[in-house]
């Protein structure tokens, strides 16, 4: 009798970040690779942790309790993404990744790979320029290269009346962002997400050596 061999297992990929605002940002920016690639070989769920601070806390009941009930006998990849801003002149930062990434290990996780956003998401945000300028109503000519992070999009928001607070929900600012601007920048940085699905980073940013 011959033995079929085992299937190998599915996998999901979970993504862990820090606030609304990111949750919108990261389900667009999944829909726009598999809608340009044509291409996703996992399930994937994005998890909100409500604060960098949190994940120590909550990422291992999250993983634990939502995905692992959720997908049963999966291949788990983990993601965890963050800004580094918070934690270049911290002596003692929020968080000692190594001790996430050893508890989620003994909770089953068989990968925990972080993205790092550098400095911060807003960063990523300030890519697509004209976006932004239609989304806030400012002039198309209005130069918009000095403004940095999260200072400068809350004051790029001040100069449009508008108010920007960081991981709280603002409606139409990830819609009005152009993925087709951002990808190729950031395909470095996500490249994990990439490798993940299927993807090559090529095919989003042909210039792209990982």
């Amino acid at each position: 009798m011959v033995m079929q061999k085992n299937k190998e297992k599915k996998t999901v990929l979970t993504i862990f970040v820090e606030g609304d605002t990111e949750v919108d940002f990261y389900k667009k920016m999944i829909a726009s690779i598999r809608e340009k690639v044509g291409k996703g070989r996992c399930s994937i769920e994005i998890k909100n942790v409500k604060g960098v601070g949190n994940y120590q806390s909550k990422v291992c009941r999250i993983f634990e309790n939502s995905v692992k009930k959720k997908y049963p006998d999966y291949k788990y990849v983990v993601v965890l993404c963050y800004d580094t801003d918070v934690f270049q002149y911290s002596r003692k930062p929020p968080v000692d990744w190594n001790a996430v990434t050893k508890a989620l290990s003994e909770k089953g996780a068989d990968r925990i790979e972080q993205i790092r956003v550098e400095k911060s998401i807003e960063d990523w945000f300030l890519l697509d320029a004209d976006g932004l300028k239609r989304f806030l109503g400012l002039s198309a000519k209005m130069g918009i290269s000095a403004y940095k992070g999260q200072k400068g999009l809350v004051q790029l928001f001040q100069k449009a009346n508008k108010s920007y607070i960081k991981g709280v929900k603002c409606k139409g600012l990830v819609d009005a962002l152009d993925m087709e601007k951002i990808l190729p920048h950031i395909c470095g940085e996500i490249h994990v997400l990439c490798d993940t699905m299927g993807v090559d980073c090529r095919e989003l940013n042909e210039r792209c050596e990982l």
